[in-house]
């Protein structure tokens, strides 16, 4: 309320205060119903490759009574390798198991309530640092952004849309002083690790948007909760792994040296640019050969380092003309930095589920630089944010039949990429689930030649070459997973 408001008559004041509370709800219902209609076709997909492990193939989520056990397993059963600490996350499968028994359905309709309820407290967010109009635009697009479709049109996906509306909601509450943000951090950690980035994201905050109030014991209190959670999951972490080895999936920089990575990921600076700003191609996969891995600079890396220059250029920049804009430039960088694969092999080179929190900074920097072209009321600045905001809806309907089933996916991946090894791989598992078994060998054999160095694929080669009844070839692949195993 503003002082004017508050000196108005108590009748007049009540109305104005009712008028509010009916806008912010209209709002939040039109945004949250907006980002339910652009995903309502993924009520129509089912179980996808790793839905079945972690859902079809897991007695955790299956027998609701074992489940309290996800608090001291990994996130991957043990059958498959193990991996990760996510206990959060297979809680919510079991009880939406035990809820619809299993059916797809249900799981795809509450991935997307994740994603309204995200697209609201992106709202909530970006409300507080722009005029209410443009805080609606720049939540509509993070509601129909095509590069979240792998995040919610994928059951396992869910993950992202959970740890996002954790580190959302925690930041809210770190802005307000509130205790429960050291709740919402403990559960973003507790649904993906990445909400780590949390931390990074609430003393960016508190740098560039300094505290209203002067006393700062509060956020001080914050901090130090914040550090208790982080020291209590990390023995955790610790207890669950001491006997068990921290899985990593295999990627294009599995085993590469920091060189080869870093050159590597300077060619991938452009394609998170294009896909977060011009998604209209999308891909399910870019592992090998999708995105190979560079020993030197490359065109792509060559335009990557560019862009990395000119970004920090324009942090500084904005540092000292725009602070609000300078936190949604950082926000970014924070946000992709557990998946930038610089200090530690993160298991993949690229997904685009792993962009669904970074794009939070991506609309609020939008946000704010259409706010100010607005200020003038550029009408043909509405017209593009429309336009945009309707291609946006088009490409993520269109796309998210991709993840309709096994068959729509490895279809779809093939066809944009050929030369990936991984969909040439699970074309291989759904030959040898239907039992054609020469197919499934054949696609085996593509996937080794496209990238001989994943230890999971050889294993599962020498498992069908056996049932094949070649014995001599199960063996010298099974010897070569031996190795691969011990390169790690």
């Amino acid at each position: 309320m503003t002082h004017a408001a508050a000196a108005l008559p108590a009748p007049a004041h009540r109305t104005m205060a009712r008028e509010w509370v009916r806008g912010n709800l209209f709002s939040a219902a039109a945004l949250a119903l907006l980002a339910s209609l652009v995903f309502a076709n993924a009520l129509a997909n089912g179980f996808v490759l790793d839905d079945r492990g972690i859902i079809l193939g897991n007695p955790l989520v299956q027998n609701f009574g074992n489940t309290w056990r996800a608090f001291t397993l990994p996130y991957w059963p043990e059958a498959l390798g193990g991996g990760q600490y996510r206990p959060l996350a297979i809680l919510h499968f079991a009880l939406d198991w035990r809820l619809s028994g299993g059916d797809p359905a249900w799981f795809h309709a509450v991935n997307v309530m994740w994603h309204a309820l995200a697209t609201v407290l992106v709202w909530r967010l970006v409300a507080l640092l722009m005029q209410p109009r443009m805080a609606f635009i720049a939540a509509a697009l993070f509601a129909v952004h095509p590069v979240h479709v792998e995040a919610v049109a994928n059951v396992v996906g869910r993950l992202e849309l959970m740890a996002t509306v954790f580190t959302l909601g925690a930041l809210l509450a770190h802005r307000a002083s509130h205790w429960l943000a050291i709740l919402f951090f403990a559960l973003g950690l507790l649904s993906k690790e990445n909400a780590i980035v949390f931390l990074g994201l609430a003393a960016a905050h508190d740098v560039l948007l300094r505290p209203q109030t002067s006393d700062l014991r509060p956020r001080k209190r914050l901090y130090a909760g914040y550090a208790v959670v982080l020291l209590l999951y990390a023995a955790i972490v610790f207890l669950v792994f001491n006997d068990r080895p921290f899985h990593v999936v295999t990627g294009t920089l599995d085993g590469e040296p920091l060189g080869t990575r870093l050159w590597t990921m300077a060619k991938v600076v452009p394609e998170y640019v294009r896909l977060l700003l011009f998604p209209a191609s999308l891909s399910a996969d870019y592992e090998p050969q999708v995105i190979r891995s560079a020993n030197g600079l490359t065109l792509a890396g060559a335009a990557g380092l560019l862009c990395v220059a000119a970004y920090i250029g324009a942090l500084v920049i904005t540092w000292k003309r725009n602070r609000a804009l300078a936190l949604a430039l950082g926000w970014v960088a924070i946000a992709i930095a557990p998946v930038a694969n610089v200090f530690f092999v993160s298991g993949v080179t690229l997904a685009e589920r792993s962009l669904y929190l970074p794009s939070v900074g991506v609309v609020l920097a939008l946000g704010i630089v259409v706010d100010s072209a607005l200020a003038r009321r550029n009408m043909f600045v509405y017209a593009a944010v429309a336009a945009l905001t309707v291609a946006g809806a088009l490409r993520t309907w269109t796309r998210t039949p991709a993840w309709h089933d096994d068959r729509a996916y490895v279809l779809t991946l093939l066809a944009d990429h050929p030369e990936s090894y991984r969909g040439h791989w699970v074309a291989a598992r759904a030959y040898r689930a239907a039992g054609r078994l020469p197919e499934a060998h054949a696609e085996f054999t593509m996937a080794r030649r496209l990238f001989p160095r994943s230890r999971e694929l050889y294993s599962e080669s020498a498992t069908l070459a056996a049932a094949m009844g070649s014995p001599r070839e199960a063996q010298a692949l099974s010897d070569t997973a031996a190795q691969l195993a011990r390169r790690r």
